[in-house]
């Protein structure tokens, strides 16, 4: 009776399902109480352990029952989790961890491990700590300890370097680089002896061999769909190219509460400015963590930051900022400062719907900051205590002080101090202090004097004085011609944007017309649908071209940030659309909306496009191919997710009298399962990769963070979707669909809302829970109804499989 139950699949999705659940109360209670209070409750207690335990037997029991060691890829990947799960309990309960602190000079055998402090059989010496910062900035770059391996028992000593990415191995501890002392005279090495690590490992290896060889076997569920889709026939459809025309950025709106003067001074700053604001953008500027760049860039950061938009009133950045520097007393009575909330607003003693402040309006008659008090309070909340209205006061204290350094033009450091040993770049004001050359202090004088009097035909000559000194004296770390040509040239290309735009509506015209040709089962050219395809391999390969550009510019794979793992996200969409899903136009329009829909978004909100440099940790190869693959995945749960709101669709439609829907349904339900299988493969992978650089950076695979608990929560939702299968009494596509909507909610969550909703679940200005937008409760209504109406028709006739149709 019990090996009965523990064998059964009814159990094996429960046993999923609680460590799930289980996990996801375990963010909400490290949001609220802490990370040690979570894993006493949850992670490390008693209840999940024995959760895991009962699963890795379940498997065993099903791979038995199942006679699944017949098949040797299916075996191994199954029976690498109960490994996997092995080695981990090995290094849970035999491991050691801790923390090593040593000062210059000094040596130490002593780990600091929680309450606990244990000696190693041998002694590190730190010869010297070494700290190197980015050029011009405090941002590290990299920072390493020479240390003397002393090991009296053996009779051994040597020299070796510790750094990111870069640890030591010896008498069974690794020790890796993790943080220094505040002068910079001492180091904190992260200490590690993991019995389980071979054991592990060698379940990563049988993991990843499993699951590729899984999608190559002729007798795998992937290759079965795959016939299946094989033998679907097609629809698709020829689509205007003039959609390039509307591509262009919606035009800014205009504050208009301006004095006639500065009305006057606004108006002709915008008709005259623009080409010596041009050549001004071209200048190279030292940015605060130290990176070289065209002022263009850091102008287009900044005026984004202060206003979310990339022109202002008709001007673009470098126009907006040439004028605040030129002309400081006149725009800070001119509304650019963002403010989004209410309440804030009514504290500054605007109007209510005014999205725009000046800088005038923070401050009193007494020249006393209005909201000095409220910034000090939210700024010693933790991130996660702050609601709301304390998001958005930092903000705006951020804009104020950013305007400010703007005005007096200290983020203007074009100018490279000489003989700096960390060739240290300043601005105006700095240079005029270290310099003897008079002529560049003549040249930028006169420079400000032609913008201040309008007289831009003027600057041009001291602009490039200005270039003449940056190639003298800053040569060693000024980039190349070419990089800083092809960075203007993408700035002003606004690629991605224009993109998502094609995206959408590409996508959307291929969806309407793939369910009405579904709608009326009729037959498509093959050639009108080679050349579908074969514009969309355009848009893709133009969306590679973005990419490595932006790769090239930065120095480094685009995956560091929100911002361009959104990009990549989208990327993956169509990289799935075209290479799986071009035989189903209904599957290729949902890639590319999935694709329009991620890049859109990433232009919304809080994300920011910033090509910034990389903190030390993620100078890792491990980081490109780890996040490379994860985020690769959710383009294909996005798929799924617009695959299974159309088979909703269908549901709805069908009727007596079209009994094709249902053949169309059924085909959907296998392209959708084939992309989340996909899906799942990349995002395990990707997160046994991400173990692998955790452990291999410093010495840990898992730390329970929102982030990672919420990616293998997103593993357990998306396996109990494709397994739900295998319990023939209750699975229907209709089920499927529905949940593989419903699934992408834990995407969704992963990416999304740990870092925008468990970052401030309340505000502390009310002591309320912070508002969802609207546009979730409209989104969640829509899906919610799609579903309910789809109900009463989700039973599904017998297709007969040598009917065919013209489309999938």
């Amino acid at each position: 009776m019990i090996y009965k139950i523990l064998s059964s699949y009814g159990a094996m999705l429960l046993l999923f399902a609680v460590l799930g659940i289980g996990a996801a109360v375990g963010t909400f209670i490290e949001n609220d109480f802490g990370s040690a209070r979570a894993k006493d409750l949850v992670y490390t207690a008693w209840w999940y352990q024995l959760t895991l335990f009962l699963a890795s037997l379940n498997l065993i029991a099903v791979i038995y029952k199942t006679k699944m060691y017949r098949n040797k890829t299916r075996i191994l990947f199954h029976g690498a989790f109960v490994i996997i799960l092995f080695g981990a309990a090995l290094t849970h309960y035999f491991g050691i961890e801790g923390v090593m602190h040593i000062r210059e000079g000094s040596k130490s055998n002593i780990v600091e491990a929680g309450e606990h402090k244990i000696e190693v059989p041998f002694y590190l010496k730190l010869n010297d700590f070494v700290l190197t910062r980015y050029p011009g900035s405090k941002s590290p770059s990299e920072f390493s300890s020479t240390v003397t391996v002393i090991d009296q028992n053996n009779n051994k000593e040597f020299d070796t370097m510790i750094y990111m990415n870069n640890t030591l191995t010896y008498g069974g501890y690794k020790f890796f680089q993790t943080s220094y002392d505040d002068d910079e005279k001492g180091t904190k090495l992260s200490v590690n002896k993991d019995p389980g690590v071979e054991v592990t490992y060698i379940g990563y290896a049988m993991l990843f061999l499993g699951l590729l060889l899984n999608l190559v076997n002729k007798n795998s569920r992937f290759q079965f769909i795959i016939r299946k889709i094989k033998k679907m026939p097609i629809a698709s459809i020829v689509l205007s190219l003039l959609l390039f025309s509307i591509m262009q950025t919606p035009a800014d709106a205009k504050e208009t509460t301006h004095t006639s003067y500065t009305e006057q001074y606004l108006s002709e700053h915008r008709d005259k400015s623009k080409k010596l604001s041009e050549s001004f953008g071209a200048i190279v500027v030292q940015s605060v963590d130290g990176r070289m760049k065209p002022l263009d860039t850091q102008n287009r950061e900044i005026l984004n930051k202060l206003t979310s938009k990339s022109r202002w009133e008709g001007m673009d950045a470098n126009q907006v900022i040439l004028g605040m520097f030129a002309r400081p007393e006149l725009w800070k009575n001119v509304n650019i400062i963002k403010v989004s909330t209410p309440t804030l607003r009514a504290k500054l003693g605007i109007a209510e719907d005014q999205k725009f402040a000046k800088f005038t309006d923070f401050f009193d008659d007494n020249k006393s900051y209005k909201i000095g008090r409220e910034v000090e309070v939210a700024n010693k909340l933790v991130p996660s205590k702050r609601g709301t209205f304390e998001r958005d006061l930092l903000k705006v204290d951020e804009r104020l002080n950013i305007i400010f350094m703007s005005y007096k033009g200290t983020l203007l450091t074009i100018f490279p101090l000489i003989e700096s040993k960390q060739n240290e770049w300043v601005d105006f004001k700095m240079m005029f202090r270290t310099t003897s050359d008079s002529k560049i202090k003549r040249s930028t004088s006169r420079l400000l004097d032609a913008v201040y009097n309008r007289n831009y035909d003027k600057g041009f000559k001291h602009i490039e004085d200005i270039k003449k000194y940056q190639a003298t004296h800053g040569s060693k770390v000024l980039p190349e011609n070419q990089r800083l040509e092809l960075e203007l040239l993408f700035s002003k290309s606004n690629l991605f944007f224009r993109l998502s735009l094609v995206y959408l509506l590409f996508g959307m015209m291929l969806l309407i017309y793939g369910l009405a040709s579904m709608f009326y089962n009729k037959l498509i050219n093959p050639k009108v649908k080679a050349i579908t395809v074969a514009i969309t391999s355009v848009f893709f390969l133009i969306h590679t071209a973005g990419l490595a550009i932006r790769w090239y510019i930065g120095g480094f794979a685009p995956l560091s940030n929100t911002y361009e793992t959104m990009v990549y996200i989208a990327y993956s969409s169509v990289l799935a659309g075209i290479f799986l899903l071009r035989r189903s136009t209904i599957g290729l329009a949902a890639s590319l909306m999935m694709a329009g829909i991620f890049i859109f978004a990433a232009y919304l909100g809080e994300i920011d496009p910033e090509i910034t440099n990389l903190v030390p940790v993620l100078k890792s190869y491990w980081l490109s191919i780890h996040v490379s693959v994860i985020t690769a995945s959710y383009g294909f749960f996005g798929v799924g997710a617009i695959l299974g709101l159309v088979t909703l669709l269908l549901f709805i439609l069908k009727n007596d009298d079209r009994p094709h829907i249902d053949t169309h349904i059924q085909n959907i339900t296998y392209i959708n399962e084939a992309a989340l299988i996909l899906g799942l493969v990349l995002l395990v992978i990707g997160n046994f990769l991400g173990g692998i650089w955790a452990n291999e950076s410093w010495g840990r695979y898992w730390g329970w963070d929102p982030k990672e608990t919420w990616a293998y929560i997103s593993i357990i939702v998306y396996a109990i979707l494709l397994h739900i299968r295998l319990l023939k009494d209750i699975y229907s596509p209709y089920l499927f669909a529905t949940l593989s909507v419903i699934s992408f909610f834990s995407i969704l969550m992963t990416y999304y809302g740990v870092n925008f909703y468990l970052a401030g679940m309340h505000s502390y200005a009310t002591g309320d829970p912070v508002p969802i937008p609207t546009w979730v409760y409209i989104s969640v209504g829509s899906v919610l109804a799609i579903i309910a109406i789809a109900y009463p028709k989700r039973k599904q006739r017998k297709t007969n499989e040598k009917y065919q149709t013209n489309q999938s």
